[in-house]
């Protein structure tokens, strides 16, 4: 293929919520954040909690994901105590499709498989900084013991107002393509380009919708792309990780030259370009319409969809 990736860059807005949590700090549930230098922080939720929304969205479109695996019970540990391996899937990515796009790793005595993930997945960070707002709540004994004036254990959440950005790279000539030691076999297998353009459209459809992410039944947050940017490219290269950005002093507002710049720098490398926004939702609207051939969110998506399949079928 003369494709051999596509770059897929996209933009959130969370009003309230803590979709990640880190570690708990005595009864706070706290955000997961990274310290920049000038020591401010910003949170993030982390690509294995991305990963996991569209794994749940995997299994809302009618696919069979790969079920997990205790290697404790395995046939080859059996005799064993103690192991320190960790949770595996059934590592069959014929079979899969997380298997497929997210990888595997098992290490177990004559069956040692390993897939590096195709699809690259960034955490999403926060583009402005944590200001230390927490959600208070209380699990009340009133009903349980009839002691409302005694109160209830109160506990706290770390809950950001911001918007978001990550980036993805898919390798589409390593989807449904696998080597010998990826199926612990000599020969490898490849699936037809139907089933290629199948996954990869299912892919699609769930970052399109995703949803998921912790406190979601008190902090209901929606982490679907509002903004997204899109590249079929030559050469593998995640070009949208640090140029999708809304802009530092106008909150709200796409940073356009930024991401021009992204699709300037790289025309070389860039076969097909698509860019797409919720009308309404950006305060600059005008000034992204003149930038850039615009769509509706869901018109871009489907045109991803649409623009991945021909990579297969030419």
């Amino acid at each position: 293929m003369e494709s051999n990736c596509v770059s897929i860059g996209y933009l959130f807005k969370m009003s309230l919520g803590n979709a990640n949590s880190g570690f708990n700090e005595d009864n706070v549930s706290t955000l997961k954040k990274i310290t920049l230098p000038d020591g401010s922080t910003l949170p993030y939720i982390s690509g294995q909690a991305i990963r996991r929304g569209i794994r749940d969205k995997f299994v809302e479109l009618g696919h069979e994901i790969s079920p997990l695996q205790d290697p404790r019970t395995d046939e080859a540990k059996i005799k064993e105590e103690k192991t320190k391996s960790p949770d595996f899937t059934e590592c069959d990515p014929v079979k899969y499709i997380d298997d497929d796009l997210f990888g595997f790793m098992r290490a177990v005595k004559g069956d040692n498989r390993k897939r590096t993930s195709s699809v690259r997945v960034s955490p999403a960070i926060g583009i402005y900084p944590f200001q230390n707002d927490r959600d208070l709540g209380t699990k009340s004994s009133e009903h349980t013991r009839g002691q409302a004036a005694a109160g209830g254990a109160m506990f706290e959440t770390e809950i950001t107002h911001n918007y978001f950005c990550g980036s993805m790279l898919i390798e589409l000539d390593r989807v449904g393509t696998f080597i010998g030691m990826e199926l612990n076999k000599k020969e490898g297998d490849e699936l037809d380009h139907e089933l290629k353009v199948a996954r990869l459209d299912a892919l699609i459809t769930a970052i399109e919708h995703l949803w998921g992410g912790g406190k979601q039944s008190r902090l209901l947050t929606d982490i679907s792309p509002k903004f997204v940017a899109y590249a079929r490219q030559s050469s593998k290269h995640p070009i949208f990780l640090e140029t999708l950005r809304t802009k530092p002093d106008a909150i709200g507002s796409v940073d356009v030259i930024l991401l021009n710049s992204a699709f300037a720098t790289n025309e070389s490398i860039i076969q097909n370009k698509l860019v797409g926004y919720l009308p309404g939702f950006f305060e600059n609207e005008t000034e992204i319409q003149e930038t850039f051939d615009t769509l509706s969110i869901e018109e871009c998506f489907r045109q991803m969809r649409s623009d991945i399949a021909s990579a297969y079928t030419g």
